[in-house]
């Protein structure tokens, strides 16, 4: 009995998923990885989007500012061309027919400061997104992003924490101060 009770509790915590926080009036969407309009990419796992107040509002400090994590099965994204891969064909699924895949251009870099011994596999990565709106302006749209890519070997998972915003990131920026706060979920 008490073999057959720890077999389950091992069996739940390799499942473990790590929960995004939701702030008060943000909206969230908890899915399938990879979604409908981009089921040809090869990963699995969940992905989890927090919607600020303000996000579909052009004039709103918030626009286009989100966070969202990936958790995959397996050991997986950890080349920057898989990373391109798996952010424009999101992309370029969720814009339909607005714009042309091809225009989609990243300019992804490593950053170096930033280490984390403790974590497996850890990176991150700072991405320039030149891509497209296709909620308010329907025009094109430069997104910055900071990757955050660990893995999780009890759980054999990749856990990846996008933080993205049209304003580009700096350290007292109300809107990157908020959106750095969902970094608590790396561990």
């Amino acid at each position: 009995m008490v073999v057959v009770m720890m077999a389950a509790c091992h069996e739940l915590s390799a499942v473990e998923l790590i929960k995004l926080p939701v702030p008060e009036g943000w909206r969230t969407e908890d899915t399938p990885y990879p979604p409908p309009w981009a089921e040809h990419l090869p990963w699995k796992g969940t992905l989890q989007l927090r919607f600020p107040p303000g996000f579909f509002n052009k004039d709103d400090a918030f626009f286009w500012s989100y966070p969202i994590l990936y958790q995959l099965k397996g050991n997986v994204l950890i080349a920057d061309k898989d990373l391109e891969r798996a952010l424009s064909d999101y992309d370029a699924g969720l814009y339909g027919d607005g714009y042309p895949a091809e225009k989609i251009k990243l300019t992804i870099k490593v950053a170096k400061e930033e280490k984390r011994e403790e974590l497996t596999g850890f990176s991150l990565r700072r991405v320039k997104f030149e891509g497209f709106d296709p909620f308010q302006t329907k025009a094109p749209l430069v997104t910055y992003l900071e990757v955050y890519r660990w893995y999780r070997p009890q759980q054999k998972q990749t856990a990846i924490l996008i933080l993205r915003s049209a304003r580009p990131p700096k350290d007292d920026d109300p809107v990157w101060k908020k959106l750095r706060q969902f970094r608590a979920v790396i561990k």
